[in-house]
């Protein structure tokens, strides 16, 4: 008993005395990282970055990542996986993958040979990678890479619909207006003039001047603007002209308004005064 104790004593005090050299972190590779290792770490809700540990106390680490020290936490930190492995992942999975330089990148796999994984990221796009170039991670970081793909596809389905606009709407002159931008999203813009195929407008929040189709103008919301039904895409008016409109369904409706879901799951009840509803 008193040998066992012992034992124990000096392990604990091996352990004090070499706080930092080694802690638990990520499962890819199924080892510990230490000081002086380069390792993957999170760097964002779907983004990673090669470092090297230069410090590890208690469940934090310090990484050199370019010109930039990262503190991550040691759950989120990860062993890179050995040039021989083999390609433990199957179709539906969700990892983290190389995308460029000392940048990896969290998707779903969508297909698996023996030489390459192929990931669609969750920003779009596809990357093929081989078997030594992509990381399983923890469950609240693959909940993380699904966030991310739901949201985008969320917004994708916003950006790929018109608005719907009021009887008899004859955009002039210097009127106010919601305008979509050429990457799908809208923004405050000022008319100045009107052309037979598109409007030349004013960018209220800083851009050059461009010219948009007529179908990606839009009535700044009013009273008489439509109602939207329950399921319907909105665009919400944000709090300066200098933001873009946000997306949102429709999750109910009560007199002139709506209560509203954005991409994050988050709701909030705006008038009609504040929207534009899309088809």
């Amino acid at each position: 008993m008193k040998k066992n104790l012992l034992i124990i004593t000096f392990s604990l005090f091996l352990s004090a005395c070499g706080a930092g050299a080694l802690i638990p972190a990520g499962v890819a590779g199924g080892s510990k990282p230490k000081v002086g290792d380069t390792v993957l770490f999170k760097s964002g809700p779907i983004n990673y970055s090669e470092g090297k540990i230069e410090k590890a106390e208690g469940g934090k680490f310090e990484i050199r990542s370019g010109s930039s020290i990262a503190k991550p936490d040691a759950a989120d930190v990860y062993v890179l996986p050995a040039k021989d492995g083999k390609a433990d992942v199957k179709v539906g999975d969700f990892v983290v993958a190389f995308k460029q330089e000392i940048y990896w990148e969290g998707g779903e796999v969508k297909n698996v040979t023996d030489d390459l994984i192929e990931v669609e990221k969750a920003t779009g796009g596809k990357l093929n990678v081989a078997v030594d170039k992509f990381i399983k991670v923890s469950p609240k970081a693959i909940a993380d890479i699904k966030q991310s793909i739901a949201r985008k596809a969320f917004e994708d389905a916003g950006k790929s619909k018109k608005p719907i606009l009021p009887k008899d709407w004859k955009p002039k002159a210097g009127e106010k207006v919601a305008a979509q931008w050429a990457f799908g999203s809208w923004h405050v813009a000022v008319i100045k003039h009107v052309n037979p195929n598109n409007i030349d407008i004013d960018w209220q929040n800083g851009w050059s001047d461009a010219a948009v189709a007529r179908d990606k103008v839009a009535a700044y919301p009013t009273a008489a603007n439509p109602m939207p039904k329950v399921g319907d895409y909105v665009i919400v008016k944000p709090q300066s002209d200098i933001e873009e409109w946000k997306f949102a369904t429709v999750t109910s409706i009560n007199a002139q308004e709506a209560e509203v879901k954005f991409a994050d799951d988050t709701t909030k009840r705006v008038k009609n005064t504040d929207f534009i509803v899309m088809s």
